[in-house]
């Protein structure tokens, strides 16, 4: 119920509208944009993995530009479905003043909590302790990789971005790093 709030919102909307406006058709078209990223970015990944694992870690394609497209697509998507919904509120002095079309942020939210930050899944688990296999086989050229592709956002030069930028609007937080154990630890 959390994840489809926005288009319950919708859904239970008395707002008629004839025609959708631009703002409408912009949300659906990049809508339509972060559900082809995710395909894309699942698919490119499968025929990699079906191909052997060239290169020890997957930089095709998308995955050239962010280390997580799928996930990028599959947020985005709820963020957009969310942005689309203001256009069904009710409330004559518009979507910014409906609470209930507040009440559905609820959703793109969620998303990211379990898609960011809960250990079993998502970014948690794939930047976790998965990756000492990259460490172990190719430390540098993963380091390399990582310094310079985002771990959600597709974007090119991220290795550029400053360290705080990364750390706070990329989400590309120390948590998600693997810290190999050395030989003091053990």
């Amino acid at each position: 119920m959390l994840v489809s709030m926005p288009m319950l919102f919708v859904n239970s909307s008395n707002v008629v509208k004839p025609d959708f406006s631009a703002y409408d058709i912009g949300m659906a078209v990049l809508f339509g944009i972060s559900v082809l990223t995710e395909i894309v970015a699942d698919i490119q990944k499968a025929v990699w993995v079906k191909n052997g694992r060239q290169g020890n870690f997957c930089e095709v394609g998308v995955w050239k530009y962010s280390r997580h497209p799928n996930y990028f697509g599959e947020i985005f998507q709820w963020w957009l479905l969310w942005a689309f919904s203001y256009s069904s509120s009710q409330n004559p002095l518009g979507g910014f003043a409906d609470p209930l079309w507040w009440a559905g942020v609820v959703s793109p939210l969620f998303s990211m909590q379990i898609l960011l930050n809960m250990a079993p899944t998502g970014i948690m688990n794939a930047e976790g302790k998965n990756l000492k296999r990259y460490y172990d086989k190719c430390p540098e050229r993963y380091a390399k990789y990582r310094k310079n592709t985002s771990i959600l956002i597709p974007f090119i030069g991220y290795g550029f971005v400053p360290q705080f930028l990364k750390r706070t609007i990329f989400f590309d937080f120390e948590k998600y790093e693997y810290k190999p154990i050395t030989k003091k630890e053990e």
